[in-house]
Order: C-alpha cells, then structure tokens, then sequence
C-alpha cells in the first residue's frame, strides 16, 4: 500500500482504494502543505499528532517517512526570515513607553514621599518653637538664632553632614542623627549623598551628606559649607534660568502682616513656618512650556543648564558664597543638584540640535509645608 502524497490522488481516497494508514497520510501530507505555504508552524502540535499516528504502523513507515520528507516538515525548524526581528521591533516599540511609565512613577513616587515627610517636619518645627520660652516681640529670624532653639529645634549649621568624620563602626542614622536638634532630625531623612568636584578634574573632593539646593560655602560651619535654595522666578528663551533665593526654614509672612511670630502683630504671635525643598528628579528633564497650548508637545525645547547665563534678583540673601566654577557650554553632566547655583544637569541625546551641545535641566518643581501654631509661652 502506498501513501501518495499529491492532491491528484484525492479521487482515489474518496473511492476507497486508501486504506485508514493511506488515508491519514494524505490527511498529514494536506497539514504539512498547509504549513508550509503559510510558513507559519501553528498547526505543528497537530501534525506531530498524526504523524504518531501513521508511524505506529510499520506497513506504511517508509510510505509515511518519503511523505514527511516530501512535505518539507521539520519539528525543529525556525521560523522563516519574514518573521526574524520581530521582538526586536515590538521592543523598540514598546520601551519608550515602558521607560516613561517608570520615570513617572519614580518621580512621583518620589515626590510625595518628600512632601509627606517635609509636612511632617513642619508641623514639628512649628509646634516646637510655639512651646519654646521667647521674647514677645523678637522676629521669626531672630528665634532660630537663638541658642535654646539651635540646640533643642532646628541649626542651620546641619544641614550638610561630612561622612568622612564617621567612624568605621559609626552610623549616620543611628549614632549621629539622634543628637542633632527634632527638626534636623526630621530632615536628615530627606538628604541626599553628594560627592562634589570643586576643581572639575572627574574626581569628588568631598563625600558629602547633605540636603537638597545649592551648595554654598560658610565659614563657622562644622563643614565649611551650607544649603540655599534657589527660586527659579522665570526664563530666558534658550532656558537660562533668573533666580530667587530662599531659606530651607523661613516665616511665612506678607506686605499686609509683617512679622506675625510677634505679640504686637495684628496676628498677636504665631508661629507660621515654612520648609521649603527643590525637588529635581534623575530620570526626567525639564522642557518650556509650548506657546500653542498646553497640551502641544514640548519635545523640541529643553531647558539648557547654563550657569554663566544665571542672573540672581536678590544675590544678598545667598546664605552663602558661590563655589567651584559655572556650568558652561560643553559639559554633558553634572549630577541632579549639581552646578553653582544646584539646578543640576543631564546629559541628553540630541543636545548637539536642540541645546548647542549644553546639558539640559533635570524636571524640577519646589515643594513647600507649610504649619501655623498659635505661640504659647513667652519669656
């Protein structure tokens, strides 16, 4: 008995000349030909199955091998070179979204995070200086100098930390951060590491634990150094940033209520304080905003970081000096809070178009708690 693997021969299956082996032959050659004309193996579970079939019977073995062979099927083929590349396309396809999905989501996740613990230290600071025995008619700037607060609620001098001075054994978080005043206490959960590069010869000069902003050099420091923070207030077309400089800790007040924190005020003292954060984020960059509407894309207009372009309105408020060089023209990447004035820096593909080969700004927003608590011992 023979197994004739061609469609001519379908009138002599249907005349019954096929016995049951012939005819599941010619039913495994119709699959395999199916196959292979759409070179795609989805019916391959199906003609393994047969082909199981028809090799159990040792009449029609060589009938059944000549009929695989002649059909072209290989269990192990691959698939055919129409379909080589395709998951490198999907991924091409589909990583650009993934990426930004997870840069928002570490951004954001970030974000609140910083916010829920700087309103935290808010409502700390505020409510231990209400508590605290002061003067009725000194000024908010003149209680956080004031000895009984920098030991017990808040030091300016603490907001950088350098770990070189810990020990081998030593912790920051456990042997450090419980003597430092409530405040600083609450912030030290939202510093970041820094390991700048004063000379810019690629290797950090200090290993640095300190809070977000702008690095600034102040003698009578346990480091040597302090932290501003810098109010972007607007923008040059090419992104050059004009600044504002604020404190970390400052009082919220207005042209219309001068000096709340004293009794004489019309608010007859209260604590109303304010903490402020540059919150910067490493996986996204910053862009202006598309004079078409905000909904049109911003693609092609990134912010460039360009120290020597930075103008400060009102330069006398720095708590401290400059230090290290500009940013310029040329450099690719100074860290998320890096620069002379902290706005930080990325490298960015296509920056040789859009930016004159500058670096470009990392997305930035300041977040600000603010607390108010009625004052309630006096001195």
């Amino acid at each position: 008995m023979k197994c004739f693997p061609d469609p001519i021969d379908q009138p002599r299956r249907a005349s019954g000349q096929f016995s049951r082996a012939g005819s599941q032959c010619y039913l495994l050659w119709r699959i395999c030909h199916r196959v292979e004309q759409l070179s795609q193996p989805f019916c391959l579970r199906q003609a393994e199955q047969l082909r199981t079939i028809v090799l159990q019977s040792k009449r029609h073995w060589a009938s059944a091998r000549r009929l695989i062979s002649a059909a072209g099927y290989d269990r192990n083929r691959r698939p055919s070179r129409m379909r080589r590349g395709q998951s490198l396309v999907e991924f091409a396809v589909v990583a650009l979204v993934v990426y930004m999905l997870l840069a928002a989501i570490l951004t954001f996740g970030h974000a609140l995070y910083v916010a829920q613990g700087l309103q935290m230290a808010a409502d700390l600071g505020a409510r231990e200086i209400s508590r605290t025995p002061l003067g009725p008619n000194i000024t908010f700037e003149d209680a956080l100098n004031d000895p009984k607060v920098q030991d017990d609620i808040y030091s300016e001098d603490l907001l950088v930390f350098d770990l070189e001075t810990l020990g081998a054994t030593e912790s920051f978080f456990q042997d450090v951060v419980p003597t430092w005043p409530v405040l600083n206490q609450q912030l030290a959960t939202l510093m970041i590491v820094d390991r700048p590069d004063f000379d810019g010869d690629g290797t950090p000069d200090r290993r640095l634990l300190r809070y977000p902003g702008a690095l600034l050099s102040k003698s009578g420091t346990p480091t040597g150094f302090t932290v501003g923070i810098p109010i972007v207030v607007s923008r040059a077309a090419d992104g050059v940033e004009t600044i504002r400089w604020v404190p970390v800790v400052e009082e919220i007040d207005s042209a219309d209520s001068p000096e709340p924190f004293q009794i004489s005020s019309p608010h007859r003292g209260i604590v109303a304080l304010r903490i402020n954060y540059p919150f910067q984020s490493a996986s996204m960059s910053s862009f202006r905003e598309n004079a078409a509407g905000p909904f049109e894309p911003t693609l092609g207009s990134p912010n460039a970081a360009d120290d020597g372009g930075v103008s400060e309105t009102n330069p006398e408020e720095r708590p401290g000096d400059l230090i290290g060089t500009p940013l310029l023209g040329g450099g690719t990447y100074a860290d998320t809070y890096g620069g002379q004035y902290g706005l930080g820096a990325q490298g960015a593909i296509g920056s040789e178009y859009f930016t004159g080969s500058r670096p470009v700004r990392p997305y930035r927003r300041v977040i600000s708690a603010q607390a108010i608590y009625r004052r309630e011992v006096f001195e």
